[in-house]
């Protein structure tokens, strides 16, 4: 594989490593309260009824998803500036190996 496609692969997973709980979370209400006409809030639980079985609680859990975008932020934020040297390293050897 050439160096700028691992690039691009760890880039899209450094992302989602980063920004998927903060996903999660907007997602989850969005959906909830969108498309499913539930209202979400993070202080108590509300019943959310669909299809005669409540999912309330499961929105509620999925809303403190958001919680761990203080450690993943910080993560991803840490894993994107160790990627670019690996890389380099990576293409110099291949060059002088060619």
């Amino acid at each position: 594989m050439r160096a700028r496609t691992v690039f691009i692969i760890l880039l899209v997973l450094i992302l989602l490593v980063a920004f998927g709980p903060a996903l999660v979370a907007v997602g989850s209400q969005e959906i909830a309260e969108l498309v499913l006409g539930c209202q979400v809030d993070l202080n108590r639980v509300i019943p959310c009824v669909i299809g005669g079985m409540d999912y309330g609680q499961t929105f509620y859990d999925l809303g403190f998803a958001i919680w761990y975008s203080y450690l993943s932020l910080p993560a991803g934020l840490v894993l994107y500036g160790r990627l670019p040297p690996r890389l380099g390293g990576l293409a110099d050897r291949r060059s002088k190996t060619s």
